[in-house]
């Protein structure tokens, strides 16, 4: 894989960096390229795209303009001289991509991150010296070593879709995309540039069905053909579902070669072999066929050792296994998905879209057919979700609620969960419609899946569905376009019906790995048991072992779904070992 990597040390108190530390620099960053070589700031990076200014001034990774598909490879003075007059606030006004920037001045330093990219960006503050790099590996290699906070993962386990600040090792912190931090001698400062509430705004709104569908069109066909840009090959993981298979159609109009990949399980719920095969059709593209194979499987291992917290599921090695094979296969260098879909396109079916119409509208036609289209697909009383929707439209906070998932904490863990920490995306600001804020609390998973890359994967995973064109076009629609009858995600489907067959267009069912993930934990359950019951989170005190213990003592096949959590606990074990 073409190394995407950069490491910099920044002087917080205006004196030079300190010798050692420039020796550790050039130790750890010895594979990379010097890019800037300051007294107070130095940088190194190997990626394939960077912009340097001869003042100081960096963008690492790719560029896009907001209308373009391929990545700069210049700016002009005039672009320079605005970035670093708005420390940086000004690429994403005017730009979007994959980056990591770096503006310097007389006072100051200036780190953004561009909102949904998946460069990573993680810092520490040692001393005088702020850190600040793209991957864990480079940071070991400063001699940087980051303990397990018990609290933070805690929090992390009881949210483990939020992206934060804080990281679940201490001392170590995350630029989140989106998000700014400011190095002056007075210390590090981050501020939030890119909110999603933005895009919500009533200024902001396309309420014409066929614009809508016509301007998402053209924002995923940007974003997916961008994304691609310098990879010749490429697998396409490719469910059947209409996600994957609207990223399959705009990859036609890219130069990479596609393979397309579908995987399946023991079980007809996994199995969807003929709707991947209908739209590689459709594409043009081959498709190799794979298997979930339990044997791919290691409970013990985690996916996410070399990341700041537990954010890989270990059913998906045996997924990651067979789609790295087909990638060297095929020389292939990167795994596209059409993962976050469902958040970007509101595959919603929450009453607060009722909601929205009877605020904007009261009871009209638009209210009635779109109580007819959730009824249809919720199986639900057009009566009874009126009544529902009344209530909240006018008696509720728009705000939606998301509640902890605390099933086996203890109680210390329970009592370290803040209840008042709300992800910013949970916050809608006054005048926000229910329905509109729902759409921006279903893109915090979509952020988290883009946002917490692994660096050190062997192929690039990229999911252009979750990137700041497409997320931007999706939130200027309302909430009722997303409904159709028999239908979410309308407008999507409306988008890209003239490229995909009517089966998938139409298609309502989607495959789950649920029943995969029942068969790991039936066949693992004494190696589970062991690893939760003696180990790290047990020792942290942040688990109620004993009423695990009874749950993993049930004779038989699982009968409920407490599973699902034993194993994202599971997740977090193994994680928490491997830091040792």
């Amino acid at each position: 894989m073409k190394r995407r990597r950069f490491l910099a040390l920044i002087a917080t108190q205006g004196q030079p960096l300190l010798p050692r530390w420039i020796d550790r620099g050039h130790e750890a960053a010895a594979a990379l390229t010097p890019q800037v070589d300051g007294e107070r700031f130095k940088l190194w990076s190997d990626h394939p795209h960077v912009l340097v200014h001869a003042g100081g001034h960096v963008v690492i990774g790719e560029l896009f303009d907001r209308h373009g598909t391929q990545p700069a490879s210049m700016l002009d003075e005039a672009v320079w001289t605005a970035i670093v007059r708005s420390c940086g606030a000004v690429l994403i006004e005017r730009n979007w991509g994959s980056y990591v920037a770096f503006t310097t001045g007389d006072e100051a330093v200036a780190i953004v991150r561009s909102p949904l990219g998946d460069l990573g960006c993680y810092h520490a503050q040692v001393g005088d010296t702020l850190v600040v790099a793209s991957d864990l590996a480079l940071l070991a290699a400063l001699g940087c070593r980051f303990p397990v906070d018990p609290g933070a993962l805690a929090r992390h386990i009881a949210y483990p879709e939020w992206r934060r600040s804080e990281t679940c090792l201490n001392g170590l912190r995350e630029l989140r995309g989106g998000d700014r931090l400011l190095v002056t001698a007075d210390g590090v400062k981050c501020a939030t540039l890119w909110s999603p509430w933005h895009f919500v705004d009533r200024d902001q709104v396309i309420d014409d069905a066929t614009l809508a569908a016509g301007t998402l069109r053209d924002a995923v066909q940007r974003a997916v053909r961008a994304r691609v840009v310098g990879h010749d090959r490429v697998v396409l993981l490719l469910s059947g579902g209409l996600d994957s298979a609207i990223v399959a159609t705009s990859l036609r109009a890219g130069n990479a070669h596609v393979v397309g990949l579908n995987l399946v399980g023991d079980d007809a719920a996994s199995d969807e072999r003929r709707y991947a095969e209908m739209v590689a059709e459709s594409a043009g593209m081959e498709l190799l066929a794979g298997t979930f194979d339990l044997e791919r499987i290691d409970v013990r291992r985690s996916g996410a050792a070399h990341m700041p917290y537990p954010v890989h599921r270990c059913f998906t090695q045996a997924q990651d296994a067979v789609a790295a094979d087909a990638a060297a296969r095929c020389g292939a260098d990167a795994l596209i998905d059409g993962g976050g879909g469902d958040n970007v396109f509101f595959a919603s079916r929450t009453i607060a879209i009722l909601a929205d119409c009877l605020a904007t509208s009261g009871p009209d036609s638009r209210f009635w057919h779109a109580a007819r289209a959730l009824g249809d697909l919720g199986q639900t009383g057009t009566w009874q979700l009126a009544w529902r929707a009344a209530y909240r439209a006018w008696m509720r906070s728009s705000a939606p609620r998301q509640q902890p998932a605390t099933m086996f904490l203890s109680l210390k863990a329970k009592a370290i969960i803040d209840p008042a920490d709300v992800h910013p995306w949970l916050l809608p600001p006054p005048g926000v419609l229910p329905g509109r804020a729902s759409h921006v609390a279903l893109l915090v998973p979509a952020q988290n899946l883009v946002e917490a890359i692994n660096a050190q994967a062997p192929q690039r995973a990229i999911s252009p569905l979750v990137s700041q064109p497409v997320v931007e076009a999706c939130l200027r629609i309302p909430s009722w376009h997303w409904l159709a009858s028999g239908q979410d995600r309308a407008i999507a489907r409306r988008a890209f019906a003239p490229d995909l067959p009517e089966a998938i267009v139409s298609r309502r069912s989607k495959g789950t790995p649920t029943g995969f993930v029942a068969t790991i934990f039936d066949r693992q359950r004494q190696t589970i048991r062991d690893m939760l019951l003696g180990g790290r989170l047990a020792d942290f005190g942040l688990l109620d072992t004993e009423a695990l213990a009874k749950v993993l003592a049930l004779p038989g096949p699982v009968r409920d779904l407490h599973f699902v959590r034993v194993m994202e606990l599971l997740d977090a074990e193994a994680w928490a070992r491997a830091q040792d």
